[in-house]
């Protein structure tokens, strides 16, 4: 019997099926990057939830606490200590202890929204956009069995006690000093405390014990410079900045003391030699300037304070 011209023609042809394949391979081609850059829109909506939640909790424990802030972990400028990284640091633990009752310093910064129950939930003080096992990741702090902030086992950063949050906390005051070094002269916050230190005793950790900590004075609420970001997307290296388009650096989100928060684009704040916030040849190029936060050149960490400084100094409200 005789097929059909319909019934002969039943199935796909090899190159029809290909065809096909090809139309689909090209179409998720162009989806793709649609699909990434979606996620991280909201990734980054997020992260800009989570520093408003960070500024209203300073303003309401600067309320309770006769109008000063957390204090910000830096020991100042001159302190063979001093280091920017400190800015991302919520308490320091006891060498080989995991549970947040043997705190040994602090908390401070962001971990004193946590302990004096502004902010009970750590992921607040975390990007989504950091990726997950990273250093800066809440997961890497809290785990099954280890509540934020731990040290869990299989910690795999080596001997590093401190818990470390995926923003920098960094409240800048209306007053300036000179400033020597990359730019030449140039006046920025002040980072000259007090000399005579204020002591006092920061909120106890369920089930610890009240540690005396001695810092340089708190800046008041009063004395912030409302146009200067106080709270900034982690400001590690370029490679690290957390928000991203097309696999590209794009930009940070930062806080200002007022409560509002702002993305902070690369582009436009770029120019080199501009020395403003994305200047990387001057501020960021590891090779030039050690990066702005803590940097990895040949097996060896370096800080950068003065690019830090700048950095911070440059975003706009």
């Amino acid at each position: 019997m005789q097929l059909s011209p319909h019934q002969a023609r039943s199935g796909f042809t090899l190159i029809e099926l290909l065809v096909v394949i090809a139309i689909i391979a090209i179409l998720a081609a162009l989806l793709l990057p649609v699909l990434t850059n979606a996620k991280e829109s909201a990734l980054r909506v997020s992260c800009a939830n989570n520093l408003k939640q960070i500024g209203g909790g300073c303003n309401v424990y600067a309320t309770d606490n006769n109008d000063y802030w957390p204090i910000c972990n830096w020991p100042g400028p001159t302190s063979s200590e001093s280091s920017a990284y400190q800015t991302s640091l919520a308490c320091r633990m006891a060498d080989g202890l995991v549970p947040a009752t043997q705190i040994t310093t602090g908390p401070y910064g962001l971990g004193t929204l946590f302990f004096d129950a502004g902010i009970k939930n750590g992921q607040v003080f975390y990007c989504p956009s950091v990726p997950v096992n990273d250093e800066y990741n809440y997961s890497t702090y809290a785990q099954s069995g280890y509540p934020w902030p731990a040290i869990p086992p299989g910690y795999k950063y080596g001997p590093n006690d401190f818990i470390r949050c995926g923003y920098n906390y960094f409240p800048e005051p209306k007053a300036t000093q000179l400033f020597s070094g990359l730019k030449g002269n140039m006046y920025l916050p002040s980072v000259t405390y007090p000399s005579q230190p204020m002591t006092f005793t920061p909120p106890t950790p369920p089930g610890g014990t009240p540690n005396q900590v001695t810092e340089p004075t708190p800046v008041r609420t009063t004395e912030l410079n409302i146009a200067k970001a106080m709270a900034v997307d982690s400001l590690k290296e370029w490679a690290t900045i957390n928000h991203t388009y097309r696999g590209n650096p794009y930009g940070l989100n930062a806080a200002f003391p007022d409560g509002h928060v702002r993305f902070e684009s690369i582009n436009g704040n770029n120019a080199a030699k501009s020395y403003l916030p994305f200047d990387k040849g001057s501020l960021w190029d590891n090779t030039i300037a050690g990066g702005p936060g803590e940097s990895t050149v040949d097996g060896t960490t370096t800080e950068n304070t003065p690019a830090f400084r700048i950095i911070m100094n440059g975003f706009q409200p």
